[in-house]
């Protein structure tokens, strides 16, 4: 078939006219694959097709790698949700390698350092959640032992006197237990938990009239005298608040 034109319909993806009232769409890097720009006719539709259709699922990969970097599963996992056969999501992933789009050692650090500016999320976190990612051990360690630890400190004291600051219903250990588990959770190593902690002045004064009040107008309904005073007191101290 010889081709009669070429109209340019992206950045680098053509429809080509054919003479038998047909066109196909091409991109550019399978047009200079094939000499089509110099021979102007196709002879083998089918093998180019297939290939061209091949490049649309690098392309498709490289689209989802620009929106932001991502390691080997990610773009394994994107790709088979398309439903392309295993063989091609190999090749594919093997050329992103070798043009240098997949690199775990890149991946990590960047993935790290958003974790830690913009989550705010400590190491045991990180770490954990690389891990899930199938990234070499080796990699991640590496790039954690990189991690300045203060830069880590800072941010767990900043979000604990935020959240100490916040909080409206709690107080003593109680508040201390709630948080030692929250930070704990978002990966950040216990005995620094801790040492900041008990750095604090956990008894909240300010909280106990009002969650007295508010315990009061809950239960006066129901229970009067001792008994009333005795449950409030009670679940005031679930709490951790006391009255000085």
């Amino acid at each position: 078939m010889k081709i009669l034109k070429y109209k340019k319909i992206s950045k680098n993806k053509y429809k080509v006219f054919l003479d038998n009232n047909t066109d196909i769409i091409l991109y550019e890097d399978i047009i200079i694959k094939y000499e089509l720009l110099l021979t102007k006719k196709i002879d083998n539709i089918d093998i180019i097709i297939n290939d061209n259709n091949n490049y649309l699922v690098y392309d498709n990969a490289l689209k989802y790698i620009n929106i932001k970097m991502r390691c080997e599963k990610e773009i394994k996992e994107y790709l088979e949700k398309k439903n392309i056969d295993d063989k091609l999501i190999y090749d594919t992933i093997n050329k992103l390698k070798n043009n240098g789009y997949i690199n775990d050692k890149l991946y990590v650090k960047s993935f790290i350092s958003d974790k830690i500016r913009l989550n705010k999320e400590g190491i045991n976190k990180i770490r954990n959640e690389l891990i899930k990612l199938d990234i070499d051990k080796n990699i991640i360690e590496d790039e954690l032992s990189k991690v300045d630890i203060s830069d880590i400190n800072c941010n767990l004291e900043r979000l604990i006197d935020k959240r100490i600051n916040s909080n409206k219903s709690y107080a003593g250990d109680v508040l201390k237990i709630r948080l030692l588990n929250e930070f704990i959770n978002k990966g950040y190593e216990r005995e620094e938990i801790l040492d900041i902690l008990n750095k604090k002045d956990l008894d909240n004064n300010d909280i106990y009239e009002k969650e007295y009040n508010k315990l009061y107008v809950k239960y006066s309904k129901k229970y009067s005298g001792n008994q009333l005073e005795y449950l409030i007191n009670n679940k005031l101290y679930q709490k951790g608040i006391r009255k000085k």
